[in-house]
């Protein structure tokens, strides 16, 4: 009937009839099964978990996982069949394994929720089959080098942002910006200042601007406090419920859409590319010579302005959503431990052979990579479906007692030192036998994963490493700084230390979810 009116209720109810239906008529398959993880609601009821509560869906598969003494338990995402594997070997064939497993299915998530790139513009990428490597992939040897927008794509991050050149001076530029702005919020005497709330306004800032240049925090005041509103909703942004459902997240992306638009269209406005600075290393329109050959790469291969805004807004998350909470963490840890402070301290200006970033990234990172299988396979005895989505779990593999776990320290605990070995060297100067501590990772490469795996990583992942160790030497070197309490996000005092916030798990950087008051003084 045209003029029908469904009542929530009954809709409820056809939406709970049609899910029983399809689980009865959709073939099952009838090779070896993982276990599973089931709703009330079949294939609504996990579907709304993991995109609602990825910390809850997460807690469960570990649960399964242990309970049933499996390394793949499988879900659905829909009708879409999805697996979470854990275990080093079956971590290395998900990473590892293009032409099994899609690694680009992520990214083309990212450029609908994220960069809110058009249909033909997202297609450009999808249709390229070419690969990321300077060879094209078998078959597609033919395919134009100006239609090659993967490895055009990477191509950027691997000459301007990996290059020492150019890393060091993004480096230098942030430590610059950085010192300056933290140091305002410290004198001679000692002060209480919020931790994280600190570092999320200083440390944000001084990134952007060294990334994107100054004019974009110019034109747009505000957009710092801003992008923190953005980091709550990227995660379901990307792979939560429909838009319709996310109103206000789809909004606060829009606006920093427009801000970042903003600064695309002055930029290209107003930057000289016939001038000296076209060959700088960082100036005030575009910033970096990464941000410069970036926006030249997009508009040369037909995207628009609003896709080089999307763009930035992108990697604005990666650039602070993993960064800033990570350094917190760190302080964090370090504070509450006089003595592993004193030993960074004084290692500040040198390696960290305590390598606090490695435990730190170890502990609180929650990253799922993601793969799409584009054909049939089979990991550990178990047949995969062509079209599933196959994921692996850092905050599962980062955890794994057999892997991490020490005499004393358990793989849950924070233990600085877990990653140092002593080692017997002959002094070339003296010709004595001395002990000195090197870095040693204490579990496998396919145990550790924070910035992804295989042929899909954070490009970024060198000057985001840089950025949190600039960041942790500034402030141990320049301040004492002692542990006063912990406060809850709407500023009453908390009587309990921080835990991740489990609403960014599967995603980033977990940040505390509660901060701590901090006493702190330039030193002496």
């Amino acid at each position: 009937m045209s003029g029908m009116m469904w009542s929530p209720a009954a809709a409820l109810a056809m939406i709970i009839l049609t899910a029983f239906c399809m689980r009865a008529f959709i073939r099952r398959p009838t090779s070896r099964q993982p276990p599973e993880i089931k709703g009330t609601i079949p294939y609504l009821s996990t579907s709304f978990q993991y995109m609602t509560d990825a910390g809850g869906f997460l807690a469960r598969v570990k649960g399964l996982m242990q309970s049933a003494q499996s390394n793949i338990v499988k879900f659905y995402i829909g009708l879409t069949p999805a697996y979470i594997v854990a275990a080093s070997t079956n971590v290395r064939r998900v990473l590892n394994s293009p032409d099994d497993l899609d690694g680009t299915f992520l990214q083309l998530v990212l450029m609908d929720g994220h960069w809110s790139l058009s249909k033909d513009e997202i297609n450009k990428f999808r249709n390229d089959k070419s690969g990321r490597s300077k060879i094209p992939a078998p078959g597609t040897e033919n395919t134009p080098q100006d239609q090659r927008y993967w490895h055009g794509h990477d191509r950027l991050f691997a000459e301007y942002l990996s290059a020492r050149k150019y890393s060091d001076a993004l480096a230098a530029s942030f430590s610059q910006l950085f010192s300056d702005r933290i140091s305002k919020l410290a004198c001679n005497e000692w002060v209480t200042i919020r931790l994280f709330g600190s570092l999320r306004e200083t440390m944000a800032e001084s990134a952007m601007i060294s990334l994107f240049g100054s004019r974009l925090v110019e034109l747009n005041p505000g957009i710092v406090d801003l992008y923190w509103e953005f980091d709550k909703v990227a995660g379901p942004l990307a792979w939560g419920p429909p838009r319709f459902l996310q109103r206000r997240s789809v909004r606060i992306r829009n606006r920093l859409h427009e801000m970042t638009r903003k600064h695309i269209d002055s930029a290209w406005e107003h930057f000289d590319w016939d001038g000296p600075a076209a060959e700088s290393l960082w100036e005030p329109h575009f910033g970096s010579r990464l941000s410069r050959e970036t926006a030249k790469w997009l508009r040369q291969n037909g995207f628009s302005n609003h896709a080089a805004a999307g763009h930035t807004l992108a990697s604005l998350v990666g650039l602070n959503g993993n960064t800033v909470p990570a350094t917190a963490w760190a302080i964090i840890h370090l504070v509450q431990d006089p003595f592993l402070l004193a030993a960074i301290r004084k290692e500040a200006l040198s390696a960290f052979t305590t390598d606090e970033d490695t435990e730190t990234l170890r502990l609180h990172v929650s990253f799922n990579p993601m793969r799409k299988a584009v054909k049939p396979l089979n990991i550990q005895g178990y047949n995969i479906e062509k079209g599933a989505l196959v994921q692996t779990c850092s905050h599962i593999a980062h955890l794994e007692e057999a892997v991490w776990a020490t005499e004393g320290h358990p793989a849950s605990e924070f233990w600085a030192w877990r990653h140092i070995k002593t080692v017997a060297e002959v002094d070339k100067t003296s010709g004595e036998t001395v002990h000195r501590q090197r870095f040693t990772m204490a579990g496998r490469p396919s145990s550790f994963f924070p910035y992804g795996g295989g042929c899909v990583m954070c490009p970024g992942r060198h000057f985001a490493k840089q950025e949190i160790l600039l960041a942790i030497a500034i402030m141990v070197t320049k301040f004492d700084m002692e542990f006063d309490h912990w406060v809850n996000p709407d500023g009453s005092k908390s009587h309990k230390a921080p835990e991740d916030d489990r609403s960014f798990a599967g995603f980033v950087v977990t940040p505390p979810d509660r901060d701590m008051m901090m006493r702190w003084r330039l030193s002496e």
